[in-house]
């Protein structure tokens, strides 16, 4: 028997012939086919109709039989099976998009009819929730079953006798356009016989992913019992499964069954609803399960049932399923498994779990604060064991079921007992549809190992910095987790390298007094994903006055103890570092270096260095900051020039550098010293934190100053063009082209109704005891100047920080309108634009590439940031094995979808419901509760607790809502008092706006 797939048209989405799509991470739809076909044919007589990209199919499988038709675009399906090389045997025909078992093969070549067609007819109910569009699409004609006339749908599925494929070797008198059924009529009326025969629901077609996930897995009641007699590295508890048509039927019977399987214990009633476990719309939480329900009791367990069973709403058939089970009591750990990357579908699994409350729903229900999260690479998994052991047993029960569904799309919930047993209580597939993103096993593979070998060089130190070893972070030093997102396209990547973190950030450092760590940069690449060196960064920040013993010994210690405390990796300034001094500088060094090897000697060489050192920064804003006042006029005659674009960017780019980076780098660590000094006169007790925050919003920055303009703009005191004029080159994303400027979206950004909201500034005086202590800071300091020196350089250099970096962003902002302008002379979109490096710019403008290279260079970094996409890493990078698992740290919230919103901020609380159509929501639980919010128009959403695995995090998802999930409680706090808030998901970003 010969085998024919019709694979010659375009999907609808995505670039690879559907054949090549993937079912799982190593098997796509062509593998299930040949795989279905193994005992129905021999191999050399399977033949690939293609067209479109036939070239993919047949490097990926070159075993197989390929005829090609050059015209797949010009004619219909038929056109294509009729270019068929038919041998004379018998044969079967499917589209390239459709899966079947084997045993619907088995059955349609035992039918004697010279025509065997399948068909559908739970076509309109083979998978919940089917679109009206999809149903609209399908192919469908009348058939006789069981001696009915019915409406059913095609499955693309054909036998054809020895005496039709004879008569199609010859010249068919039907039109090339036709489809398969036109050609079953056309075979009718030339007196062949045909049958229909009904597949029952028995396959899947991937213009409908979700169709795939109903025919491998069924609901979760079918996939447990399928499951439970096989299982060996888990638990699957006995089950009472029953339909709402049988429970209305026999009650009584049902429940004797339940009292007799589990005679007296605490039992869980759970909903198993055809509406709950499909592709989409996963339902999780959405219908009711019940606890600790008294098995002994009957009228208990009845009610309950009838509760689950209430919560389907109305249901047509009963087909609805009820799943009761025995109760877990006490547990170690519970939890939830993601077998793949949720928003992508990656190849990484992601244990979410609770080892604390001895619950066994604190996960799912997103009520418990102390969650963790694990995420482990499929590449790697013997990592796992490093970070978290009693995971391990987890992972091995996962993979037996994904081995025994053949499947790995899943959503696992488990506990683990006391005894270290691992009980599974559900799985269901995964819920997003990963049909958009194309991900290479091997290019991320390639990656991983590429990113290590990386790490692996950069250990040996360079001449220029101490420290044995180094590790990278993505929030130290100049935060690039922060500033430009986890993970920036090219263009936004290579111009803060650029401008900042290749020379500017050390070169400011060695003039502000500290070590010169030059040539050394500062950021580095892990899979496109940006990390601080911290070694260059720790020796950036010791004296240069100090010893080159002492300084190595600050390194190394410095080093470890951030290793030993990964959680500083965003506050190493803080709780790691000693950049400035301060009054308690000589007992904190004491307590928290001696133990890592520094000498009461080297802290006393610390402490005069950076006594120095904040001595003269005290002093030198005024000159570190005045190349400042240079840019505006350089950059007008820029702009105003006649040269070419590219010429224009790159002095836009240099003079950024040379006049108004290195002055920003200077003026944030000027605020840097301020802040400082500021705490530490708090923790001193010579300020109280309310008057510190008293005296910080006694003056204006430029974001202050913003917030006025825009109350003058409403007040008709300011107009459109000047407000648009003096802040429209700001845009929330600075270094990055695809987002808008001000000057873009005056309506959005610089446009406001709220006219009454801006209030004067207080005059701020500090009292005689506060300006004692500053006094005694200035004398512990050895310091000439008067305090009234002191508060004016306070104020002015916060206010520095921001007005400079004002200042600066308008030469990047001109920059990158000019590099929109170069791409519309170049025929280049602005999103393409973002995936090239600063200096293919400028290599263009050398003529060192050709406009056709660098459309070559967009496309080659356009599948490099796919996998840049899909890799996960932490946020600090220790050792080699990081790069393959690693727990998730407190600060790291649970982002959702690769989506990017600027929204204003809705803390939801129990006042009642208001108006959150286009709000970013903040909820404390990430609890199926809140699901009527998804019906309000939200445009985001903030969860305090809950973790990667939870309810809202799943329903996001589902709806491609951005959100960020258990955030935690700082950065809670943090967002709930902003107004308005950028969220970038995909560079893993909250941010405030002006």
């Amino acid at each position: 028997m010969d085998i024919f797939l019709l694979g010659a048209g375009k999907p609808a989405h995505g670039e690879n012939p559907t054949a090549l799509k993937s079912i799982t991470l190593d098997q796509k739809v062509m593998d299930w086919q040949l795989h279905s076909f193994e005992k129905l044919t021999s191999a050399n007589r399977i033949h690939y109709l293609g067209g479109y990209n036939v070239e993919e199919v047949i490097q990926q499988y070159p075993d197989v039989n390929f005829t090609v038709n050059p015209d797949w675009q010009d004619h219909g399906v038929l056109s294509t099976l009729l270019k068929a090389p038919f041998s004379g045997s018998p044969a079967i025909v499917s589209y390239s998009d459709t899966i079947f078992r084997q045993e619907t093969f088995e059955h349609i070549k035992a039918i004697k009819a010279d025509v065997v067609f399948g068909v559908d007819s739970q076509w309109q109910k083979r998978f919940s929730k089917r679109s009206q569009s999809d149903i609209n699409a399908a192919e469908t004609l009348k058939v006789e079953l069981d001696g009915k006339s019915i409406l059913a749908e095609f499955t693309g599925l054909i036998k054809f006798s020895e005496k039709v494929v004879e008569y199609l070797n010859k010249d068919v008198d039907i039109d090339f356009g036709q489809g398969l059924l036109e050609l079953i009529e056309h075979l009718t009326t030339k007196s062949f016989t045909s049958q229909a025969f009904d597949v029952c629901g028995q396959w899947a077609e991937f213009n409908s992913p979700h169709d795939v996930a109903k025919f491998i897995l069924g609901t979760k009641a079918e996939t447990l019992a399928r499951l439970e007699p096989r299982v060996k590295n888990s638990i699957i508890g006995k089950q009472v499964s029953f339909t709402v048509r049988q429970w209305n039927v026999n009650k009584a019977s049902i429940l004797a069954e339940i009292k007799s399987t589990f005679n007296t214990t605490k039992l869980i009633i759970r909903s198993s609803s055809k509406g709950e476990d499909n592709w989409f719309s996963s339902n999780a939480g959405g219908y009711e399960s019940l606890l600790n329900i008294n098995s002994a009791d009957e009228k208990d367990v009845l009610t309950s049932i009838e509760t689950v069973i209430a919560s389907y709403g109305e249901v047509e058939n009963g087909a609805d399923q009820v799943l009761v089970q025995k109760q877990l009591q006490t547990v170690k750990a519970s939890g939830v498994v993601f077998t793949c990357g949720l928003e992508t579908g990656s190849p990484y699994y992601r244990f979410n779990f609770d080892d604390k409350s001895n619950s066994t729903e604190s996960v799912t229900a997103g009520t418990e604060s102390e969650l963790r999260t694990i995420i482990v690479n499929r590449f790697g998994t013997e990592h796992l064991q490093q970070v978290e052991p009693k995971m391990v047993k987890v992972l091995l029960a996962i993979e037996e079921l994904e081995q025994l569904l053949g499947y790995d799309k899943l959503d696992i919930e488990f506990a683990i007992d006391h005894e270290d047993k691992v009980h599974i209580f559900q799985v269901r597939p995964i819920t997003v549809n990963h049909g958009n993103y194309e991900i290479d096993p091997d290019t991320i593979k390639l990656s991983l190992l590429d990113a290590q070998k990386h790490f692996k060089r950069q250990q040996t130190p360079s001449s220029f910095v101490y420290g044995e070893k180094t590790l990278f972070a993505n929030m130290s030093d100049w935060n690039p987790a922060e500033i430009i997102g986890t993970r920036p396209k090219p263009l936004s990547f290579s111009l803060y390298r650029e401008l900042i973190t290749n020379e500017i950030w050390g070169i400011q450092r060695a003039q502000y007094g500290y070590r010169n760590t030059q040539p050394c940069p500062l950021i580095h690449s892990f899979s496109g994903q940006p990390y601080v060196d911290v070694r260059a960064s720790i020796n950036s920040f010791i004296p240069a006055s100090i010893s080159s013993k002492a300084a190595e010994r600050l390194a190394n210690a410095s080093l470890q103890l951030l290793a030993d405390n990964p959680h500083f990796h965003d506050k190493i300034e803080f709780d790691v570092l000693f950049t400035i001094w301060t009054p308690q500088l000589k007992n904190l060094a004491a307590e928290r270096l001696t133990p890592y090897g520094v000498t009461q000697e080297d802290i006393v060489e610390l402490q005069n260095g950076l006594k120095q050192l904040t001595r003269n920064a005290l002093t030198r804003l005024q000159v570190d900051t005045a190349s400042i006042s240079q840019l505006s006029k350089r950059r007008a005659n820029t702009l105003t020039n006649k040269l070419p674009i590219a010429d224009k960017i790159h002095l836009l780019i240099e003079d950024c550098k040379q006049f108004g980076t290195l002055a920003f780098a200077h003026a944030a660590r000027a605020g840097f010293v301020a802040t400082t000094l500021l705490k530490s006169l708090v923790a001193s007790a010579d300020l109280s934190e309310e008057r510190r925050l008293e005296f910080l919003n006694s003056f204006n920055t430029v974001a202050g100053d913003f917030e006025k303009d825009k109350f003058a703009h409403a007040q008709q005191k300011i107009t459109a063009e000047e407000l648009t004029q003096k802040y429209g080159h700001l845009r929330p994303g600075t270094y990055e082209i695809t987002t808008q400027a001000y000057w873009e979206d005056f309506d959005c950004y610089l446009k406001t109704e709220n006219s009454n909201q801006h209030t004067h500034k207080t005059v701020f005086e500090f009292s005689a005891k506060e300006k004692r202590g500053l006094q005694n800071f200035l004398t512990g300091l050895n310091s000439s100047l008067s305090t009234e020196e002191l508060q004016d350089y306070l104020i002015k250099a916060i206010q520095a920080r921001e007005f400079v970096k004002f200042e600066f962003t308008k030469n990047l902002s001109a920059a990158l309108d000019l590099c929109c302008h170069l791409g519309e002379r170049l025929s280049i979109s602005r999103h393409d634009m973002s995936f090239l490096h600063y200096h293919d710019i400028l290599s263009l403008r050398l003529n060192i590439i050709t406009t056709k290279q660098l459309r070559e260079i967009i496309q080659t970094n356009k599948n490099n940031y796919t996998a840049t996409h899909s890799i996960e890493l932490p946020a600090l990078i220790k050792d080699q094995a990081d790069f393959y698992a690693f727990e998730r740290m407190d600060s790291s919230p649970n982002f959702v979808t690769i989506n990017r919103i600027e929204a204003e901020v809705q803390v939801l609380t129990s006042q009642g419901q208001r108006d959150l159509s286009g709000k970013l929501v903040l909820i404390e639980q990430a609890d199926p509760g809140y699901d009527w919010l998804f019906g309000h128009g939200i445009a985001g959403l903030i969860t305090q607790y809950g973790g990667a695995n939870s309810h809202m995090a799943i329903r996001a998802a589902e709806i491609n809502l951005p959100a960020a999930i258990g955030v935690g409680d700082k950065l809670y706090e943090k967002i709930s008092i902003m107004k308005k808030v950028e969220m970038d998901c995909a560079n893993q970003i909250i941010r405030e706006l002006f």
